[in-house]
């Protein structure tokens, strides 16, 4: 098959299928969010089964044939989810996800007339995506790893944290001797998770880069005193809760619920720290008044308990979960789903400074 170009088409036609790749795009994305906490919902499954067949006749209508093969490949796995073959898991939906993302974005490109279409690296991903619809059982999860490391390499399995590297990564010349030891506290903590290699260096990243973004709105120090002692109470979890792959017991989950009252309560008595403390408290409420522990909404809720709680759920999305061991989550899920929840649970104007 001939591969189209730009110049071949009506700019009118173009116009058209810019318009409808943005809606299929968004709506294949919301399918497989609601995948994610409706695995069974076989009405959802049938829709983006649906979206993804019209995108292929779509292009391949109109000669674009270079993003076919892997269409049809994402089409055959959707294929075994709807005949009951497979069951869909969080790992299967990444691969769909980050597909589906890389064809929408060469799409993209192409019709805004950027670089040449490279063949190679899409053909391969459209090889892997089609040898996986024939997989089933441990081959099939091999075949997801593989997939998501070669489209999200961020997903690699973590290493352990280098130590002369993680001191060197923050300049204790600039900040006072209190959050110095609040530091050393939170890299005490990471060293406790069998995931915890970096978590302290990307939330400090993350957290203030969104601060300055928006101007600075929250104290420096402040905010980073929050970003090191809020999980501390986590660091005396029950070793019986400590990476649990079922789900937690109502105790456990008291338990989980509890412990930002027990930092707070820690470092509240010292009023230099206590917008730090109030973060901490709060970091867990949401904009819609769904969280934890006073159910607050709006602007009840700090400023910047609203920046954490996004900086805090990145994290966790990106962390690995029980059904790929030492794996995390590719960066894009995790955003989608923060942008998903702008105005529900976390605070639009801080969303957009994540993004």
């Amino acid at each position: 098959m001939s591969n189209a170009h730009i110049d071949d088409f009506d700019t009118d036609l173009i116009a058209d299928l810019k318009d409808e790749l943005a809606e299929k795009r968004q709506n294949c994305t919301d399918h497989l969010l609601q995948l994610e906490s409706k695995p069974d919902d076989m009405g959802t499954l049938r829709v983006l089964f649906r979206d993804v067949h019209s995108v292929k006749g779509d292009v391949g209508i109109m000669g674009i044939n270079q993003y076919v093969p892997l269409l049809q490949s994402i089409e055959d796995v959707l294929d075994t989810l709807r005949n009951n073959s497979r069951h869909y898991t969080p790992a299967l939906g990444d691969v769909l996800l980050l597909s589906l993302d890389l064809t929408f974005r060469e799409l993209s490109n192409f019709i805004e007339g950027g670089q040449a279409f490279d063949a190679k690296p899409y053909d391969k991903l459209a090889h892997m995506v089609s040898k996986l619809a024939k997989l089933n059982g441990h081959e099939a999860e091999q075949q997801n790893l593989a997939i998501v490391q070669m489209l999200a390499p961020e997903t690699a399995p973590i290493k352990e944290a280098d130590d002369q590297q993680t001191k060197s990564y923050f300049d204790e010349d600039e900040i006072n001797e209190e959050v110095a030891f609040f530091l050393q506290m939170s890299l005490l903590l990471d060293r406790r998770s069998p995931y915890g290699a970096g978590r302290t260096e990307r939330m400090f990243e993350l957290g203030l880069t969104m601060n300055e973004l928006a101007g600075n709105p929250i104290n420096g120090h402040q905010l980073q005193a929050a970003l090191y002692l809020h999980d501390l109470a986590m660091g005396f979890m029950p070793k019986g809760m400590v990476g649990k792959a079922s789900a937690l017991s109502r105790h456990d989950w008291q338990w989980v619920k509890n412990h930002v009252s027990l930092i707070h309560q820690l470092i509240s008595p010292f009023e230099v720290w206590d917008e730090a403390a109030q973060i901490i408290l709060h970091h867990h409420e949401r904009l819609d008044g769904s969280g934890y522990p006073d159910s607050l909404s709006g602007d009840d809720i700090c400023e910047g308990a609203k920046l954490l709680a996004i900086v805090d759920s990145f994290e966790a999305i990106t962390q690995p979960r029980s059904y790929q061991d030492n794996q995390q989550r590719p960066m894009i899920r995790a955003i989608m789903e923060i942008n998903q929840y702008s105005g529900t649970l976390y605070c639009p104007r801080w969303v957009e400074h994540f993004n």
